[in-house]
């Protein structure tokens, strides 16, 4: 009998961990889908110069190319995909858009639990010890000129994260973020940051970026 419960409650914790794994992929999957509509938006505005509308269309064909596994890993079904790089290898932006708004109204962002309610001087501390031990070393720290553009010469720049939280939607920055952090293979199995650490980097952004 004792066997028995013991079994059982490997059982519900495996499918527990299994369940939240889901989870995490459901909303990484959702979050790429907003970054991706973000840099096809990006592209097709013809504001970007030719170095990064490159940097922006490899990124774009990357993501696409991992699509399917992460749909799958998140119980979604990948069969959109090939279309997608079909109109992306022929640089139909209109089309690419309107293929991922459909994947979008399929599996919605919903940052409510990263985007923070209130900037409280605790969030706002944490958020700015975060900034300066994880990210400051990439993206441009200069407090006292924020307007500076950070270093061109590369396809895909680290951009100011202070301009970048003034410029993009809310829900955008906060998927940017969440994809930045938990999307490289070091940060695949294990979360660097909890929803309240990166809500607190939101929070430091935002209110930063506007003194």
């Amino acid at each position: 009998m004792r066997t028995h419960c013991v079994l059982a409650f490997v059982a519900a914790a495996v499918f527990s961990a299994a369940a939240t794994a889901q989870g995490e992929h459901a909303r990484r999957l959702a979050a790429e889908l907003v970054v991706m509509a973000g840099d096809v938006r990006r592209v097709a505005s013809g504001s970007e110069s030719a170095l990064h509308g490159e940097g922006l269309r490899e990124r774009l064909a990357g993501a696409l190319s991992s699509l399917p596994l992460l749909m799958r890993r998140a119980g979604a079904d990948p069969a959109a995909v090939p279309a997608l790089r079909a109109v992306l290898a022929r640089q139909d932006w209109h089309a690419l858009d309107i293929g991922l708004r459909a994947l979008q109204r399929k599996h919605p962002f919903e940052p409510a639990t990263i985007l923070p309610a209130q900037a409280t001087p605790e969030r706002l501390r944490l958020g700015e010890a975060i900034h300066k031990q994880a990210c400051a070393g990439c993206h441009d720290d200069q407090r006292k000129s924020l307007r500076d553009a950070p270093a061109t010469a590369t396809k895909l720049p680290a951009f100011n994260l202070f301009e970048q939280a003034k410029k993009l939607p809310r829900a955008e920055f906060a998927a940017r973020l969440l994809i930045g952090v938990r999307g490289d293979r070091s940060t695949a199995w294990r979360n660097p940051f909890s929803d309240l650490e990166l809500g607190a980097l939101l929070a430091y952004y935002q209110k930063a970026g506007y003194e």
